[in-house]
């Protein structure tokens, strides 16, 4: 049997998501059109995050978008969303904090 904060599939491969699954994993699988509620076997769920894994990405994005945007955090979102000049900017920054220059 397979548990973790999100699932638990039992002896038969029988799927049942947790509200935190849920929560995690349906506005995910909806953008691949997969409604989570079909979702009954851990076979279905491997498949699934196959079709949906064109929205991993953005998933991921949307993930780090939450919480304090420390400069770090700024960062990951900038390389995530490809923007090299506000990573440019930003490495300066924290290069710089790391060297104890101080920053405008």
């Amino acid at each position: 049997m397979k548990n973790n904060a999100y699932f638990s599939v039992g002896k038969h491969n029988e799927l049942k998501f947790t509200e935190q699954g849920i929560e995690e994993y349906r506005t995910y699988f909806g953008k691949a059109g997969i409604d989570i509620r079909t979702i009954k076997t851990l076979e279905d769920f491997r498949r699934a995050r196959r079709v949906a894994a064109p929205y991993f990405e953005e998933r991921l994005i949307a993930k780090v978008k939450k919480g304090e945007k420390t400069l770090e955090r700024r960062l990951l979102i900038a390389i995530a969303e490809g923007n090299s000049e506000e990573q440019k900017c930003l490495e300066r920054i924290l290069d710089a904090k790391a060297k104890g220059i101080r920053t405008i």
